[in-house]
């Protein structure tokens, strides 16, 4: 069933123990992200108060007992986007509780997978992007297939995973290696 962004947002102020992403792709085309993008390139500093919003709702629900992580698929060589993300929303997004890991694409097992929220173990959402990273649809997948695949993945890729932690060394670290999972 394909919901609309309004019913997606709401996923994020009523699940009651776990919400989990996984992430595929090395750049989101968001139209609210295109200016901070630029000025990410231009080289200006990280604007205060930046994703502020997503963040009091990452305290609210970790202060509450609930569980907010994801892992997302990255390549050895971080693009650009990448490195915005984890710079200005992941670093922000990590100091308010969201567990956020990584695995290269290289090491992501031979599993049925796709852009996925799974809300308290039980809903799964499918996010489906055309190639250049363009949002085109949310489906809200009942098929009891679907979800044990996409817990499957989750678990599978979080236990070959690293933290923001070990990220962030490398990318201020400059070229040292990230250690495999």
């Amino acid at each position: 069933m394909i919901i609309n962004m309004e019913q997606f947002g709401q996923y994020f102020t009523t699940f009651n123990s776990s919400a989990t992403r996984i992430e595929t792709l090395d750049m989101y085309q968001v139209e609210e992200e295109k200016e901070q993008f630029a000025r990410y390139l231009a080289g200006d500093p990280i604007p205060p108060n930046r994703n502020e919003e997503w963040a009091a709702n990452i305290r609210e629900a970790v202060t509450a007992g609930k569980y907010m992580g994801r892992v997302h698929i990255i390549p050895e060589a971080l693009t650009p986007y990448l490195q915005f993300e984890i710079d200005w929303y992941y670093a922000v997004n990590g100091a308010a509780g969201e567990d956020i890991r990584f695995i290269f694409r290289d090491d992501v097992p031979d599993l049925i997978y796709t852009d996925t929220w799974i809300f308290d173990d039980e809903t799964v959402l499918d996010l489906s992007y055309d190639p250049a990273g363009h949002l085109l649809y949310i489906n809200k997948n009942d098929d009891p297939a679907r979800l044990e695949q996409a817990r499957t993945a989750w678990e599978e890729f979080y236990r070959r995973s690293f933290p923001l932690s070990t990220l962030m060394a490398r990318v201020r670290g400059g070229d040292r290696a990230v250690p495999r999972a």
